[in-house]
Order: C-alpha cells, then structure tokens, then sequence
C-alpha cells in the first residue's frame, strides 16, 4: 500500500503542479499530532477534491465514495489503487456490506485512516452553505471507536473549471481538533451531524474571505476579480 500510494501521489503533485495549485494548509498538525487512525470528514466542492488530499497527505490515506467516482478518468484507477470504498447509492445490501467492511479496516491499525466527503456528493454552488450531512458516517466512526478529524476545503472547483483564468489557482484546507470517541459516544448522530454542519459552515465562510483576500491582491482589473471571486460561474449575471 505505500509503495503503491507514493507512485499515485507522486503523479497527483505533477498533475497539481500543472494545474498550477496552491495549497494553503492551516490546522494540518492536529491530524499528524493524532498520530493514530480516524476518519477524517469533509466538505465536498469538486471532483479534485481527493487529488488536493493525496497531494497534502505524505503517508498513505484511502476514500469513501460513490461508485461513479471509480469510472472517472485518472481519479478512478487512483481510488481503486488506494483500496478505496465504492458505496452505491442504489443498492442497500452494497451499503451495508462496505459498511462492514470500512469498520472492519477503521479496527486494524494496519490500515490507513480515511477520507468521507460527509455531504455525499459535491455541492455545485460552492457560494452557498453545505448540503444536509449524512449522519451515518459519524455512526461508522462511532462503530469503529476512532476519533473524527473534520476538515474544510474551498475553491477546489476552479481547479477544472474552463471559466477561471489564474497563473495561481489557491485551495484552502482547514482541519479542526478531532473529535474524540468519548466525546461524540454521547450524542444521536444526526444531533452531531446539524451541530458540525453549523461549525463547518463557519469555517467555510472564513475560508472563503481568505479566497476573496487573495484575490483582490491581484494585478487584474477589477471585472476579472469580480468574475473569479464567482466561484459558481453560471450564476454570473
């Protein structure tokens, strides 16, 4: 597995590299200061999303995602490389069976910690607040009795899109304290779901002026900044 992923993350930094991204990380010691397994939840802006999370992460992590993201060109072959999980939301004994499957691999401390996007799929108005988290991802954490890592991502859409024009493409990461088994065991899990909804948010909004703050530190007249502070670009005027 780690051979494995240090040949798929080192073709994910080229890729970046071409792309022109800049990460800026805040938090990510409280991940590495863990220094054990979790599950680590997340927004979800863009298909690149796990590309800026193999980039970031030097030692091996894998994903949860939609089985749909197996067939997407180069993004698929590296989930299916990183034994990520495939959920189909179609298909409820699929859900269960990976269910076990991803507690099974969150209980043996071989095994890297993973990724969820807890929104179940990309919001595709990055301007807006994020979608209804699914409570049954903090139920596998609560199963598995490892700790959460929450962390929020914006402006990772740009990096695809074919209406942006940046030398520089910025995305920021922001990871929180982990939330510990003996704290979360207490709540219903869709009572911590709309709590960390709420937190995200926030961080969300924080995020987004440092986005709008680099931006307008820009060279470029003042209608590009007001189009490439438009993250969603077809909701230009």
């Amino acid at each position: 597995m780690e051979y494995r992923y240090a040949k798929v993350r080192k073709l994910v930094l080229t890729v970046l590299k071409h792309f022109r991204v800049d990460l800026n990380v805040s938090g990510y010691e409280k991940f590495l200061d863990l220094q054990r397994k979790c599950l680590v939840v997340s927004n979800h802006q863009s298909d690149a999303d796990p590309l800026v999370m193999i980039a970031l992460h030097e030692k091996p992590i894998t994903f949860i995602a939609k089985k749909e993201a197996f067939d997407f060109p180069f993004i698929g072959p590296a989930l299916r490389c990183l034994e990520g999980f495939s959920l189909d939301r179609e298909n409820l004994m699929n859900q269960i069976s990976q269910i076990r499957d991803i507690v099974a691999h969150l209980k043996d401390e071989t095994k890297p910690s993973i990724v969820v996007y807890i929104e179940g799929t990309r919001n595709r108005h990055p301007e807006d607040a994020c979608l209804p988290f699914h409570a049954g991802t903090l139920k596998i954490a609560k199963m598995a009795g490892v700790p959460v890592v929450p962390m929020q991502v914006f402006s990772t859409c740009r990096i695809l899109s074919k209406h942006h024009y940046l030398k520089r493409y910025p995305v920021f990461l922001n990871y929180d304290d982990p939330i510990d088994y003996n704290t979360y065991e207490k709540f219903e899990s869709n009572e911590e779901a709309m709590r960390l909804r709420l937190d995200f948010d926030k961080k969300i909004d924080a995020l987004r002026k440092r986005d709008l703050d680099y931006i307008y530190s820009l060279k470029i007249s003042d209608r590009h900044k007001a189009s490439e502070t438009m993250i969603d670009i077809k909701r230009l005027p």
